[in-house]
């Protein structure tokens, strides 16, 4: 029998995270096998969406968490910010898909 995780925890959390990535434009998807942290992986789903920035300022806002670190850029441009969550057994890396430009800010005509 394999030991314990936090992989049921991890769950509980997941619709409170996503409610807060979608107030801010993003699809959060789960991504891994949550055994030994949680990887989440927020996708811009609006054209108006945040900045990452904001996402993690909401979600420090609302949590028991820290920040660890600085922002670590990923394969085809993800940003991952690594969470500390409660006493430090537990870690959610959370990567933001970047944005695309709308036509608009591209300067194209639509």
């Amino acid at each position: 029998m394999k030991a314990a995780n936090f992989a049921p925890w991890y769950a509980a959390l997941y619709p409170q995270f996503a409610e807060i990535a979608r107030k801010h434009g993003y699809a959060l998807a789960v991504h891994g096998s949550m055994a030994r942290d949680f990887d989440v992986v927020a996708i811009p789903w609006r054209e108006d969406v945040s900045t990452p920035r904001q996402v993690i300022d909401d979600i420090l806002s609302q949590f028991a968490v820290n920040e660890i670190g600085e922002p670590t850029a990923k394969n085809h441009g993800r940003m991952a910010y690594t969470l500390s969550i409660g006493f430090g057994d537990c870690f959610a890396d959370l990567s933001f898909m970047p944005a695309a430009l709308s036509s608009a800010k591209r300067g194209e005509e639509g």
